[in-house]
């Protein structure tokens, strides 16, 4: 399935920034709410395009997730994009500009929630096509959660643009966003009937549940607020049973697993869930893949290259070495990123592949690792010999933990994960530059981001503030 725009009247076609309230006026050629609802296999598609927005899963969530960290440096074209992230020197009032994304990203988290809420309510819409609409609803407001903390919980969509002037909800407890995120994607998995990897399936919501319940089993302080949860061991215990449901997918092998992320549609080998896109929807120079993209003939932007620390935790044999590649032999510092060069030959353009099965597993590892080491072992080995082209090294049972954090640093790299898993860990980090790249690859510290600091977090957009009174900035 296509992620075809669709315009809606009803939902003011940029629809409901649910705290901001950034408004656009019906297009003439858009259409009322009742014609509307006479579709939600369109709606449905209009929320997934919106999600492949630059602002959200068209580059930006990727990007906030890994940049802030010590798997990345600054490459030689930076040009200060992105430099308030990568720097991890976040702040309210950030200019709303290209090196400035939570702006964007919180508004168009709403967006996708105010799509989504629409079709529920949509009296046309069957069983199946309600379930992807609670499966999206579940994966934007998790998303809101995760990156700013006690956000508004919106259940009803705003339908007129009086209704988006008056509306100023309040922040939620994370607890509340949680137990919804929950009722949501278990409504999902109990609704949908499609099979197909390029729309919510019953795998997505289980998939997306093993992750959930992986962050409240780290994150949440007080599970007395979290109705189906007794504690952590329980949210751990979520975590395999959810993981356990996910069936008919596999992980791909290492003979295909270069070439995994430049393809796209490949229903029961790893991909759980990914937005279709086709050559239309490219962005030129704002596809995802251009930010961490340079070849030798000048074409990507390589604003941020590959921490060669990073790259030495690779073996030759691992094909996901295969991902960084040195362009200029003159200029052995930067190690371009690769992993997602090209979709069906167009450079830099990506089909995120929001849930695979490898996360899943890792999910899964994670969660066995304190009680069943051995268990966990023998995951992340299935992992590991997945990945080679010669004998995988063998998992240390008795180091457990570090096999399961770096195994999953190493695969989910790039792909918006690592900064919360540091959180999730209460883990520090330390960024670092190249001392000169033109030379070697030698690094230099640029600075440490202490355990627990509020530059995990993203600060809630200063225009969302002023726009809405009723909110307070939950980290910032």
């Amino acid at each position: 399935m296509k992620l075809n725009k669709i315009l809606m009247g009803g939902v003011l076609a940029a629809s409901l920034f649910a705290t901001g309230c950034s408004l656009e006026v019906k297009p003439d050629y858009a259409l009322d709410i009742d014609d509307a609802n006479k579709y939600p296999a369109d709606q449905i598609n209009g929320v997934m395009n919106s999600m492949y927005g630059v602002a959200y899963y068209g580059r930006n969530a990727y990007i906030f997730g890994d940049i802030g960290t010590d798997n990345i440096v600054e490459g030689e074209n930076n040009s200060n994009r992105f430099i308030f992230e990568s720097r991890m020197e976040k702040y309210e009032a950030m200019p709303n500009s290209v090196g400035s994304g939570e702006t964007n990203l919180y508004d168009h988290i709403y967006k996708v929630i105010n799509l989504a809420n629409r079709v529920i309510v949509n009296p046309e819409a069957d069983d199946n096509y309600k379930g992807q609409a609670y499966f999206l609803r579940a994966l934007a407001s998790f998303d809101a959660v995760r990156f700013f903390d006690a956000v508004p919980l919106v259940l009803k969509p705003v339908e007129s643009i009086e209704d988006a002037v008056n509306f100023r909800p309040e922040n939620d407890q994370m607890e509340v966003v949680y137990n919804q995120v929950i009722a949501d994607l278990e409504m999902a998995a109990s609704m949908i009937t499609n099979e197909e990897v390029t729309a919510p399936t019953q795998n997505a919501a289980n998939a997306l549940l093993s992750r959930v319940y992986l962050y409240i089993a780290d994150e949440v302080t007080d599970f007395a607020k979290i109705e189906s949860l007794a504690d952590r061991a329980d949210a751990l215990a979520h975590v395999v049973a959810a993981a356990d449901k996910v069936a008919g997918v596999d992980m791909v092998g290492a003979n295909d697993f270069e070439e995994y992320f430049w393809n796209q549609g490949n229903n029961a080998t790893e991909t759980i869930f990914e937005l279709a896109v086709v050559e239309s929807q490219s962005r030129g120079s704002d596809n995802f893949g251009y930010i961490y993209y340079m070849d030798a003939g000048g074409s990507g932007y390589g604003a941020y290259t590959a921490n060669p620390e990073f790259i030495n935790l690779f073996d030759d044999a691992d094909v996901r070495k295969k991902h960084f590649v040195e362009v200029d032999p003159n200029k052995p510092g930067w190690q371009y990123i690769y992993k997602f060069a090209q979709t069906d030959g167009v450079t830099g353009m990506h089909a995120p592949k929001i849930l695979r099965f490898t996360e899943v597993m890792l999910n899964k590892a994670e969660a066995l690792m304190e009680t069943k080491p051995a268990e966990a072992a023998a995951i992340i080995q299935s992992i590991r010999d997945a990945r080679y082209t010669s004998a995988a090294p063998t998992v240390e049972v008795a180091n457990i933990e570090n096999e399961v954090f770096t195994e999953r640093r190493k695969e989910l790299a790039y792909e918006g994960h690592y900064m919360f898993d540091l959180r999730r860990h209460n883990m520090g980090v330390t960024l670092v530059r190249l001392v000169d790249g033109s030379k070697d690859k030698e690094v230099e510290e640029l600075s440490s981001i202490p355990a627990g600091d509020k530059q995990f977090w993203f600060p809630i957009p200063q225009r969302s503030m002023l726009a809405n009174t009723s909110l307070v900035q939950p980290k910032y």
